[in-house]
């Protein structure tokens, strides 16, 4: 069993950038008619999405995130000791993008800067990672980011991805503090025999970019698709998201002693509603517990999570205290949960690109 305890650390500040260009999968042309795409947005709850412009990458949402970020907590970029990057849409192969974004964002030269190419359990996983490395109290305030842009790396022509993922940028703060904070409770777990569940075959090392995966052809009727694009088997994805996640948040529960009738909120990747709500009911939450934002921005991986905090949860986050389970799960095929609490967070207007 995976688990870890940190101390001395809290949330003090959130934000997000999402695109402008909204697409509403009732009007996506994939489909043959609307009952089809009626369907889709029943058995998922998502209605709509946001999608990049061309040219337009997680680092550039990235930038706004975090500069609305530094604005309203006051903070200057030389404040920030510690910076990490959890995105899979990277801008280069090499160098990674947060020593990109150093530069952009004006932070210290002596700043600790990485990247962290993780999916859906990213913010759960940059969490316990940043925090870890703050808890001894050298790194007084860090920013973890979590951004993806979805719709660049999935086949437009794909009637199982488009209508489920969108593109956004989160910012966390975390600071130090040795007297408030409450502990962070994490479990992890991965199960890395179903990584073709959710994968790109092409354009790595070891399926190197050719032609042929440039190529964009039809694998199943009326699906198009390219060797670099992002697959998902709907059925692996759903057997693995209705058992492990219920079984990882049972694990944090019973090895930390939680009790479930003191959580205020239960946050959770945001990944298609029906699954969500299994496993909401699994550990007895009650529905006004568990918030939820992918109606309006879909599946947006690493930065599900802080996203439905920052436009869903601002009024609540912003008072005392709230006892919070998170969990996220996909990609991989990884999970992780955590417990914390979070009070007097403070959560800027959500921007655009």
């Amino acid at each position: 069993m995976s688990q870890l305890t940190i101390n001395n650390v809290r949330i003090t500040g959130m934000s997000a950038c999402v695109p402008e260009t909204v697409e509403d999968n009732l009007t996506l042309p994939i489909y043959h008619d609307e009952n089809e795409a009626r369907k889709v947005i029943t058995s998922t709850g998502i209605e709509r999405h946001h999608k990049v412009k061309p040219g337009t990458t997680a680092s550039d949402l990235t930038v706004k995130a975090v500069k609305k970020l530094l604005a309203d907590m006051e903070w200057t970029p030389e404040d920030v000791d510690c910076f990490a990057y959890i995105c899979t849409s990277r801008d280069y192969i090499a160098p990674q993008t947060s020593c990109v974004l150093q530069h952009r964002l004006g932070l210290r030269g002596d700043c600790c800067v990485f990247d962290l190419p993780f999916g859906c359990a990213g913010w759960v996983y940059g969490m316990s990672i940043v925090g870890s490395m703050m808890s001894h109290g050298t790194f007084k305030r860090a920013i973890l980011v979590a951004a993806e842009t979805n719709t660049l790396n999935r086949s437009p022509r794909d009637t199982a991805v488009r209508p489920l993922f969108g593109d956004a940028a989160t910012a966390t703060a975390l600071e130090y503090d040795s007297e408030n904070a409450h502990p962070m409770n994490f479990v992890y777990g991965v199960d890395g025999s179903g990584f073709e569940a959710v994968w790109a075959p092409y354009g790595g090392i070891r399926n190197p970019l050719t032609h042929d995966a440039l190529e964009e052809k039809e694998v199943a009727p009326g699906v198009f698709r390219r060797g670099i694009d992002m697959i998902v088997n709907g059925m692996d994805v759903f057997g693995f998201a209705i058992k492990q996640p219920p079984r990882s948040l049972k694990e944090l529960i019973s090895t930390f002693n939680i009790d479930v009738e003191t959580v205020d909120l239960l946050l959770l990747h945001q990944a298609n509603k029906f699954i969500d709500e299994k496993i909401r009911k699994a550990i007895n939450i009650a529905p006004e517990k568990t918030p939820y934002c992918l109606e309006e921005y879909g599946n947006v991986t690493s930065a599900s999570i802080p996203l439905t905090m920052v436009t869903r949860c601002r009024e609540s986050l912003a008072g005392e205290n709230k006892h919070c389970l998170a969990c996220g799960f996909g990609v991989g095929l990884a999970w992780a949960s955590m417990e914390f609490y979070a009070g007097g967070v403070t959560i800027s207007d959500v921007v655009t690109y």
